[in-house]
C-alpha cells in the first residue's frame, strides 16, 4: 500500500482514475458537466494536484485539490465501494491539506460532494463542516411546438450572433463586474471553440444590453447555455427571461438545453426554475 501526491498525471494514471470514478458513482444520467472533478489535461501545474491511494498497482482512492485564485481550494474525491470506512480518504485528504498550506499560502478549502451520494455528505459532515451551497446542472426540454408564455411581450429582445471581440469582452467586463476571469482571455477561448456561438442580446432600441453563449453538441438536439449578463443599468427590467424565451423559439424542436447554476446566485436559480428548468445534478459544497 502507498501514497502519492502528483502535479501531473500519466495516461495509464487518468485511464485508472477514470475507471475508479465509473465504479464509485454508477452510471450518471445526463451529461457528466457537474461530476466530481476529474483530471484536467489543461490544468496549469500550480493551480491543481493530485493524491492517489494505491493497493499493489490499483488506485483504490483518489483526491484533486484546485486552487485557481490562490486563496479557494476546492477538494473532491472518492474511493472504491469495496475499500471504503479504511481510512485511506482520511490519509490522503490530510496530506493534500499540508501541501495545499505550504503552496497556496493558507487557503479556504470547499469540499464538494454529489448531492447523490449520502456517504460522502456524512463523511463530510462528521468532520464539522457545515453545507454552504449547490451548483446545479439545469435541464429544459424544448417541445417540438413553441411553447407560449402567457403575459410576456413577443419580442422585447432580439439574438444576434456575434464575434465582435472588442464588443463582446466589453460587455462581459460590464455585466460580471465581479467576475475574477481574465475578460479578454476568457472572450478568445469561447471565440475559439468551433461548436459555441456567443450572442448579443439587443433592446428595443437595438442596442447590446447584454450576451451570452450556446454550445451545441454536434447533433441539433443538445445545447449548453452559459455566461448569460445583462448590463447593470438594465436589470430587473425582464430581459434576463425575455433573452431565455427569445432561444427557446429559436432552437430546433425536440432538443435539450442545459445551463450551470449556483444556487448563492438565487435570483438566477429562480429564473431558470421559474421557466422550467429542472435540476438533474447537484453537487454540494462543504466549509
Amino acid at each position: 500500500m502507498n501514497r502519492h501526491i502528483y502535479r501531473k498525471l500519466t495516461e495509464k494514471q487518468r485511464s485508472q482514475i477514470s475507471s475508479l470514478f465509473s465504479e464509485c458513482t454508477g452510471d450518471l444520467s445526463g451529461p457528466d458537466a457537474l461530476s466530481l472533478v476529474l483530471p484536467d489535461e489543461e490544468s496549469e501545474e500550480e493551480d491543481t494536484f493530485y493524491a492517489l491511494y494505491y493497493i499493489e498497482d490499483s488506485p483504490v482512492s483518489f483526491l484533486s485539490l484546485f486552487c485557481p485564485d490562490g486563496k479557494t481550494a476546492e477538494i473532491s474525491g472518492f474511493t472504491h465501494p469495496a475499500f471504503r470506512n479504511r481510512g485511506y480518504f482520511s490519509v490522503l485528504l490530510k496530506e493534500a491539506l499540508t501541501e495545499a498550506k505550504k503552496t497556496f499560502d493558507e487557503p479556504e478549502f470547499a469540499f464538494q460532494a454529489l448531492s447523490s451520494d449520502p456517504d460522502t455528505a456524512a463523511y463530510l459532515r462528521a468532520r464539522g463542516l457545515s453545507f454552504s451551497h449547490s451548483e446545479c446542472l439545469m435541464v429544459k426540454d424544448i417541445p417540438e411546438v413553441p411553447a407560449v408564455f402567457s403575459g410576456d411581450p413577443l419580442s422585447p429582445v432580439r439574438l444576434v450572433p456575434s464575434s465582435d471581440r472588442k464588443l463582446l469582452a466589453r460587455l462581459h467586463e460590464t455585466s460580471f463586474t465581479e467576475e475574477a476571469l481574465p475578460v479578454q482571455g476568457y472572450i478568445d477561448t469561447v471565440l475559439a471553440d468551433d461548436q459555441t456561438t456567443s450572442y448579443l442580446i439587443l433592446g428595443e432600441d437595438e442596442t447590446a444590453v447584454g450576451l451570452f453563449h450556446l454550445t451545441n453538441d454536434g447533433t441539433d438536439r443538445i445545447f449548453y447555455f452559459m455566461g448569460l449578463g445583462i448590463v447593470p443599468t438594465l436589470r430587473r427590467k425582464g430581459l434576463a427571461r425575455a433573452s431565455l424565451i427569445a432561444l427557446f423559439q429559436a432552437l430546433p424542436g425536440s432538443s435539450r438545453l442545459y445551463l450551470q447554476v449556483s444556487t448563492e446566485n438565487e435570483p438566477a436559480f429562480r429564473l431558470y426554475e421559474g421557466l422550467g428548468f429542472q435540476i438533474e445534478t447537484k453537487l454540494d459544497y462543504y466549509r
